[in-house]
């Protein structure tokens, strides 16, 4: 656990020289605040939150029973560990009070060094209990997020365009994805060597996410391809998103920060559903062969169907912007 006086432990009592012996007693291992009535602890602690509450049960107004349930009730204040220290130690009340979510409960008179080795423990508790949030919520990202490039990767594509179909299908609506291939990228690599070309897919995947807003989002779909999908964009729309992506690319001086100051295209393949095609697989397909066409000939431009084509099988592209 970190330093003690990293932490803060708030002491809630209506009665002055009870706060002073705790402030005196705890002050010299945490940081303390005090409250002296339900009311303004709970605005005291959405300000500031501690990292534990030593909490009185009789007080005035508002006793500490309800000064529990009310934390507890709010996603803000809900994990912080609060411990009655209270006269009120008869069985009913200790229920009650664990039925509220204290995690402890010392009785008065107490002894102090039981309230310090209880009050540790719930801070130690409560710390690793954070750590272990944020390891979960780490192997979360990961395992939709692309580790290099901070987007999505394509276990979160299949799954959410899986879902997007069905809900486009329902509200009757469409939507576009694109397929991006970094052109001559090798070039980049076997030129700066792998380190740069990672530092230049992460500065692509940059100029991604500032090209596009929620609910759109980009995909790392494998080595320099990218995926982007965007909700509600009929193909027009679709081709204007993409021009801009493409033209903010040639833009920008990848690399740079390396002192290496490379220029940068892409070609891009366009499939929108319900038009181009209504399956997952085959839109992505479809989105892959327009942009290999475009790659093989022109290189940074866009390709995409005729609208009047109503197909899902590999033609000329009938949308190229040089």
């Amino acid at each position: 656990m970190n330093n003690d006086k990293n932490f803060t432990v708030m002491v809630v009592d209506d009665v002055q020289e009870n706060i002073d012996i705790l402030v005196t007693v705890i002050g010299i291992q945490y940081n303390v605040s005090t409250a002296m009535d339900g009311k303004s602890a709970l605005a005291h602690i959405v300000k500031e939150p501690p990292d534990l509450i030593l909490l009185d049960i009789v007080m005035p107004g508002m006793d500490g029973f309800e000064v529990c349930r009310q934390l507890k009730s709010q996603t803000e204040t809900q994990d912080i560990p609060i411990i009655f220290l209270t006269a009120k130690t008869d069985g009913k009340s200790i229920v009650e009070g664990f039925q509220a979510g204290v995690v402890d409960y010392i009785g008065k008179p107490f002894n102090v060094t039981e309230l310090l080795v209880r009050v540790k423990t719930q801070l130690e508790l409560s710390h690793s209990r954070k750590e272990m949030k944020k390891i979960n919520a780490r192997l979360e990202h990961l395992t939709i997020h692309d580790d290099l490039t901070g987007l999505y990767n394509t276990r979160y594509l299949y799954d959410e365009l899986y879902q997007l179909i069905e809900r486009s299908k329902v509200e009757n609506k469409s939507f576009a994805l694109l397929f991006m291939d970094i052109d001559n990228f090798k070039h980049v690599v076997d030129t700066y060597g792998h380190l740069n070309g990672n530092r230049a897919l992460r500065e692509i995947a940059e100029t991604i996410m500032e090209s596009i807003s929620k609910p759109c989002y980009g995909v790392a779909y494998g080595g320099d391809e990218f995926v982007i999908v965007l909700p509600e964009f009929n193909k027009d729309q679709a081709i204007k998103t993409t021009e801009s992506i493409r033209s903010r690319m040639k833009q920008t001086l990848y690399l740079s920060g390396e002192g290496c100051n490379v220029k940068l295209s892409a070609s891009f393949g366009i499939a929108a559903y319900p038009d181009d095609a209504t399956e997952a697989r085959a839109l992505l397909k479809l989105a892959d062969q327009l942009m290999f066409r475009i790659k093989e000939s022109s290189k940074d431009a866009i390709g995409c169907l005729s609208k009047a084509s109503g197909s899902d099988q590999p033609q000329p592209p009938s949308t190229l912007i040089n």
